[in-house]
């Protein structure tokens, strides 16, 4: 036998008898280990915070109403690593989750640049992942066995933005025709521009600007120069919290017109400490495209989750956010795969997740009607909606049978110096 071939046979059977301790150990002390991946400090570590908050809720739910019933009343014991939004680490405390943790199953982790590699790292180890936040399209298109998605694709946020703009035209005749795209430079900002590229071609819109960020930039002013420049009716944006911080508070600043206004994707827009850093002028007549439809999923119109979220905001001083929800909504796809597999080895867990075909429950809190995966493992029926801030709120006007009838789109939003 070749040293090469060695090599491989004593890793396979490296891995087979970490797969059987991981049996034994859960069997032994009636755990199961769930992995994290996640922001937990640098610039995302808010939505992290929120993501890990919505997940360990759910956990003390499931645990406190009798484990996973199918094993005996096994507990979930979950295992949290910080990324720090840093595609490397991301990497390497996926393979240390795995490898010396014995998970089970992996989740995670928001930014797409962490989330893209990481993935790669579980299919290798033949490890299920349920993919939280991360939209770049290429997660779930790389004919992956082991990667699944519950929440939208980066595809999906485009279309959702432009949508909104065709219905705000076709609702008053008028509307924008020039578009101005200025995004975070990693793969998430880079793949919603792709998407928002193609299509804008395909509805007729004119880009007049396209410029991606550099990393830790402090000062927008050149960008802006530009945009003003450049003269768009709306701008589209993608930025995580602190740019999207550092953007709002220049462009108020700079009183930086738009006719059509800003038409922010998800990311830091969606996050409740934002709007606690910034002043409501600096948002006001913002659009948003959601991934969790903020006017309509309160705990009043759900009195099944009013505890969640009274918890939610207990521990974190706002409400439930998007990316608390996600977590929670996970968490409950894993337990309802855990159930259907009656195992939790690595393989059944992942024919159980792969099988997944969820109507209700609280699996579907984060807002779907259905997570079902198709054989890339997307969620195709994952879709987000579109808020505008009016009067300190955010308003779903898109789609327009999710509109409240008190909600008026302002459109165009008015100038900054008609502004009350």
């Amino acid at each position: 036998m070749t040293t090469s071939l060695s090599r491989r046979v004593a890793l396979r059977g490296a891995l087979a008898l970490s797969a059987a301790a991981f049996a034994t150990t859960a069997r032994a002390q009636g755990e199961i280990p769930v992995g994290w991946v996640l922001p937990l400090s640098g610039g995302s570590a808010a939505i992290g915070q929120q993501a890990r908050t919505g997940v360990q809720i759910a956990v003390d739910q499931i645990n406190a109403a009798g484990g996973i019933k199918a094993l005996g009343g096994a507990k979930l014991k979950l295992v949290f690593a910080d990324s720090q939004s840093k595609p490397d680490i991301g990497v390497s405390e996926t393979e240390r989750l795995i490898q010396r943790e014995n998970v089970a199953v992996m989740s995670g982790a928001f930014n797409s640049a962490v989330t893209f590699p990481a993935t790669e790292v579980a299919e290798r180890y033949k490890t299920p992942w349920i993919v939280m936040g991360a939209v770049k399209d290429e997660i779930t298109e790389r004919n992956f066995k082991y990667v699944f998605r519950i929440n939208n694709k980066a595809t999906y946020d485009a279309r959702e933005q432009l949508d909104a703009m065709d219905l705000l035209k076709k609702e008053t005749g008028q509307g924008p025709k020039t578009l101005a795209m200025f995004y975070e430079g990693s793969d998430w900002g880079r793949s919603h521009a792709a998407n928002v590229r193609k299509l804008a071609k395909e509805r007729g819109y004119t880009l007049v600007l396209d410029e991606a960020a550099p990393p830790n930039q402090v000062d927008f002013s050149a960008q802006l120069l530009k945009i003003r420049a450049a003269r768009p009716d709306a701008l589209i944006a993608a930025f995580y919290t602190p740019d999207h911080l550092l953007l709002s508070r220049q462009m108020l600043e700079q009183q930086l017109n738009l006719p059509y206004g800003v038409h922010s994707v998800g990311g830091g827009t969606e996050d409740p400490s934002f709007y606690k850093a910034i002043s409501p002028k600096a948002v006001a007549y913002y659009f948003v495209q959601e991934d969790r439809q903020v006017d309509a999923l309160q705990g009043e119109r759900l009195p099944a989750f009013t505890d969640v979220e009274t918890k939610f905001k207990a521990q974190l001083g706002y409400d439930m956010s998007a990316y608390g929800a996600q977590g929670f909504a996970v968490m409950y796809v894993i337990k309802e795969a855990l159930e259907r597999a009656r195992s939790a080895d690595r393989q059944a867990l992942r024919d159980a997740v792969a099988a997944t075909d969820i109507t209700s429950g609280p699996a579907l809190y984060a807002g779907y009607q259905r997570i079902k995966f198709d054989e890339q493992g997307q969620n195709t029926f994952a879709h987000g909606a579109i808020s505008q801030n009016l009067n300190g709120q955010r308003r779903t006007v898109w789609p327009a049978e999710s509109r409240s009838p008190d909600t008026k789109p302002a459109w165009p939003v008015p100038a900054f110096g008609a502004r009350s």
